[in-house]
């Protein structure tokens, strides 16, 4: 495990439950942006999406998603600090993310998240986003890839 300074370590795990905290919100897009920065890559394909480039393709991604789902609950947990120099870092966490469709649709998530962090004027801000699957969805992220 990388020698991270605890401050560190909590400041970018906050930003990473800052994140969670906006998207259960499902309409504080502000507040996810918030969590980037503005030339942050948040990518997809690992799960068969796409990538969304800096602010305006995070929100884009977000009004989307917003206007179809109702409901979004995620767990995050396993925290660890992957890679650590003074100005950049990598944390990983799992996530147990759970979601409702105003369709009646639902989305059941197991994965790992994994942010890569640069310190900014205004503290820890994510640089790049990307997802896995430690259990295949059943079919859940279908209607997302449509």
């Amino acid at each position: 495990m990388p020698n991270c300074p605890i401050e560190d370590r909590l400041a970018m795990q906050d930003q990473m439950i800052a994140y969670a905290h906006a998207v259960d919100s499902m309409h504080d897009i502000d507040g996810i942006c918030a969590v980037f920065t503005e030339d942050a890559i948040f990518d997809l394909t690992r799960i068969g999406l796409i990538e969304h480039h800096g602010h305006a393709g995070i929100r884009a991604l977000f009004e989307s998603v917003f206007a179809s789902m109702s409901h979004h609950g995620h767990y995050l947990s396993n925290f660890a600090v992957t890679a650590y120099t003074a100005d950049r870092a990598s944390m990983r966490a799992y996530v147990d993310a759970k979601g409702l469709g105003k369709d009646g649709s639902s989305l059941n998530v197991l994965g790992r998240y994994y942010f890569d962090f640069r310190r900014t004027a205004d503290g820890w801000k994510a640089e790049r986003y990307t997802l896995d699957l430690l259990l295949p969805p059943a079919g859940s992220l279908d209607k997302i890839r449509a």
